[in-house]
């Protein structure tokens, strides 16, 4: 017990230490993923520049620093997102300089490589993506011209995007988290609704509604909690309900 206290201990003094250190490049809305106490921080962008580059910093040093020696993304991204399932980092969507995205690709932190998937059935941007049950899910954003409401999963084993079905609202610049096999859509450009995706019965049901609207938010949950952070209105937490 004692063990595990000092090493949160340390994870915690890195992190504060870490909250001094800017990272190497000035990006905006990159997005970023935790893998064995080492942050990923990918992709962004800056003015009209728009960045594959990735960054990491380890939280297991004693004194971290921003390491910019990582390969690069197949792709200039921006506007996208990312998670983590058995070991690897997926990034999928988003916007560059060509235009709105479909194209996907995983990192394998263990080996250092960046490997191509196949292409969302949908472009996305500012869209959220979770992952649950050994699939990626991929929900709502914007399709270079309007928000959606449709959703599909990825499936590593056969290499496939399947849809399941819409979401009731059509959500751009949302954020999701996974709680008790159900996935929680949240909020997104002028609203303030929640509906969850019950990974069993696989149908969509409202919950109740965040206190205000809210978009380019983020959210985690946290004993049972789900926690919202950010975007346009205050943090604020929601309980979820049977």
């Amino acid at each position: 017990m004692e063990n595990h206290r000092n090493g949160s201990e340390n994870s915690i003094n890195a992190a504060r230490l870490a909250l001094a250190i800017d990272t190497n490049i000035d990006r905006r809305r990159p997005s970023a993923v935790n893998y064995k106490q080492q942050i990923l921080l990918m992709g962004g962008w800056q003015g009209s520049t728009y960045y594959n580059s990735v960054e990491m910093l380890d939280l297991n040093d004693e004194n971290p620093k921003w390491d910019s020696n990582l390969p690069s993304m197949g792709e200039k991204r921006g506007l996208f997102v990312s998670a983590l399932l058995d070991g690897l980092v997926y990034c999928a969507g988003g916007e560059n300089d060509t235009g709105y995205l479909s194209s996907c690709e995983s990192y394998n932190p263990e080996e250092r490589k960046w490997s191509s998937i196949r292409n969302m059935s949908k472009i996305r941007s500012l869209h959220a993506l979770v992952s649950a049950r050994g699939l990626l899910y991929a929900l709502g954003g914007y399709d270079g011209y309007n928000k959606t409401n449709t959703a599909e999963f990825y499936d590593p084993r056969n290499g496939k995007w399947e849809y399941i079905p819409p979401m009731k609202t059509c959500r751009g610049d949302l954020t999701a988290v996974v709680l008790n096999n159900e996935i929680y859509a949240i909020g997104g450009y002028g609203l303030s609704s929640v509906e969850k995706y019950n990974l069993d019965t696989k149908t969509w049901i409202d919950v109740p509604s965040m206190n205000g609207t809210r978009y380019g938010g983020s959210a985690c949950v946290v004993d049972g909690l789900i926690w919202v952070f950010g975007g346009n209105c205050q943090p604020g937490v929601h309980e979820p309900q049977d």
